[in-house]
């Protein structure tokens, strides 16, 4: 997890000795490091219940709920972008989703997709979850983070 700046600082203490630590400046420039080297892009879907999502919807098997393992997810965004998982199968991925009316939902991808057709099973961790679920057809900005 990523440190505020104000986290940064607070492991710096006033240099007028001369006394900072090695570890905290390394855990500094580690994460400014992988800030700087993190690559992502954004899309639009729609939540949709249906466990075999149209194009532009996406949903968790479970619903959203913390115990959900599996998101599937169309090929193609709600405003007709087409995705490529050639990165999303290869890397620790970080997927982020918005829905209009607030809320957010984090989760990590387990593992690669499986191409069921327009549409991908991707194993997922949720790892938080805050508001409540988004309604059939209720628009939502989703996130693909690559981490380091």
């Amino acid at each position: 997890m990523s440190m505020t700046l104000d986290e940064m600082l607070a492991l710096l203490p006033d240099n007028t000795t001369g006394e900072i630590d090695a570890a905290d400046l390394r855990a500094i420039v580690t994460d400014l490091y992988d800030a700087a080297h993190t690559q992502g892009v954004a899309y639009t879907f729609e939540w949709t219940d249906d466990q075999t999502p149209p194009n532009g919807k996406l949903s968790l098997n479970q619903g959203w709920q913390t115990f959900s393992t599996t998101m599937n997810l169309s090929e193609t965004s709600a405003d007709g972008q087409v995705l490529t998982f050639g990165t999303i199968d290869a890397s620790r991925v970080r997927i982020v989703l918005h829905p209009a009316t607030g809320g957010t939902l984090k989760l990590d991808t387990t593992g690669p997709s499986t191409d069921l057709g327009g549409y991908r099973s991707v194993p997922v961790q949720v790892l938080e979850i805050t508001g409540t679920s988004p309604v059939n057809n209720e628009s939502m900005s989703t996130a693909f983070v690559v981490l380091p």
